[in-house]
């Protein structure tokens, strides 16, 4: 019988690199960003720009959809790489990085615990680690769900709060609590320096008015930091450090 694990086939999600949402999040960790980076799971490399905006000197992205790695060679970014990767294992020295973006790619892996061990081997010592994956206290499950032969790729409300193994057949991709993702990095031997929280930006929503919209994505960083609201997010972000190796 297979483990749940060994049966897990992820889903490839899609890139979230939409402009607006690429600059609220990429200004939110833009104090931690300096160095060679490595964006893992790059999709078509509007992250990659976003971490030189912000003050990455280089940023080699990979991702194991080759066509998605080919529309981000595509864009000629100077100071900027793109590979192809199959598995968990990355073609790097170790100490290569001084920093690693996993931007909404953790829920996607089949073993969480590979990648993160190959992350923390490619960053230098002291290297950093951002991870931002979907917070189940966000009460719509954005990746779509599955039952039976339904299918429906909208936001659906309240699946992120049902029990695990109520949710996660029905899912496209995985969940976490805060404390749940804390502690996957924590035992990849990562020292947490902070967990955070990121917010929609809803900027490809047609049932949402365009008044409306414009309104919240001005006040969106005054929610992400509301105390208790900003729990609420869609997602967690952690801050770790590579630690002794």
């Amino acid at each position: 019988m297979q483990s749940e694990e060994e049966a897990w086939i992820p889903d490839p999600g899609e890139s979230t690199a939409y402009e607006q949402n690429v600059l609220y999040r990429t200004n939110k960790i833009a104090e931690y960003v300096h160095g060679n980076w490595l964006d893992y799971g790059c999709a078509d490399g509007g992250y990659a720009a976003g971490l030189l905006h912000v003050g990455a000197q280089h940023v080699t992205g990979v991702d194991v959809d080759p066509d998605r790695v080919a529309m981000a060679a595509a864009r000629g970014l100077e100071r900027a790489d793109f590979q192809t990767i199959d598995g968990d294992q990355l073609p790097f020295e170790d100490n290569t990085f001084d920093g690693a973006f996993v931007n909404e790619v953790m829920e996607h892996v089949k073993d969480e615990a590979a990648v993160l061990s190959e992350l923390r081997r490619v960053l230098r010592p002291d290297g950093l680690l951002i991870v931002m994956s979907p917070n189940r206290w966000f009460p719509f499950e954005g990746h779509g769900i599955q039952v039976g032969n339904w299918k429906s790729t909208r936001p659906t409300p309240l699946v992120p709060w049902l029990p695990r193994r109520v949710s996660q057949p029905m899912m496209e991709a995985r969940n976490y609590w805060p404390h749940e993702l804390e502690d996957l990095v924590r035992s990849a031997g990562f020292v947490l320096e902070r967990t955070g929280f990121v917010w929609p930006v809803f900027e490809r929503y047609d049932w949402l008015p365009e008044r409306v919209g414009n309104w919240y994505r001005v006040r969106v960083t005054r929610f992400d930091e509301l105390p208790v609201l900003r729990r609420l997010g869609v997602s967690t972000m952690i801050v770790a450090r590579a630690g002794a190796k």
